[in-house]
């Protein structure tokens, strides 16, 4: 078995440093296929498949990682890059394609069901956050504007609006 501590404790060692090396993509890959390859029965092989999914995952955001550093360094700095890694490593470094990691849930906004009223403001008001967590204002004397119904109830109460139509 593939000793995962130390696999990890690697991960963690190269991103503090700020550097991820390909070998270190290739010994998940290599410890994600061994999770995989004869699963036991029951809780421990759910076990062994959930800690798989983990590394598939940390393997493909760091394969991802590496894709968008070499094209950032290709796009600000062209052929001055390109030589000097040439001359430092003679043999091409494989080449990742982005991994489009799993589908993850996307859930549509919530519907704005919240009352509002007409109103005319009496006096100036600064911004405010309304009960939908909108931001309205700032008002001046004498305009007028559509807010949260609760919202209008309050500032009716302290006689700063008038309201026009509900």
């Amino acid at each position: 078995m593939v000793n995962y501590r130390e696999i990890i404790r690697e991960v963690l060692i190269s991103l503090a440093e700020g550097r991820v090396d390909e070998s270190l993509v290739e010994r998940l890959r290599r410890a994600e296929e061994e999770l995989l390859s004869d699963l036991p029965e029951g809780v421990e092989g759910r076990a062994y498949l959930r800690a798989a999914e983990v590394l598939r995952d940390l393997r493909v955001e760091l394969e991802n990682t590496i894709f968008i550093v070499r094209a950032f360094r290709r796009a600000m700095y062209g052929g001055i890059i390109a030589e000097e890694e040439t001359t430092r490593h003679p043999e091409p470094a494989p080449e990742f394609e982005p991994e489009v990691p799993r589908e993850r849930t996307v859930y549509s906004p919530l519907e704005d069901a919240t009352e509002r009223v007409l109103v005319t403001f009496k006096t100036p008001v600064p911004k405010f956050v309304g009960v939908d967590m909108k931001v309205y204002g700032p008002f001046s004397e004498g305009d007028v504007a559509f807010i949260p119904s609760e919202n209008a109830v309050a500032l009716k109460r302290r006689g700063v609006v008038e309201v026009v139509e509900e």
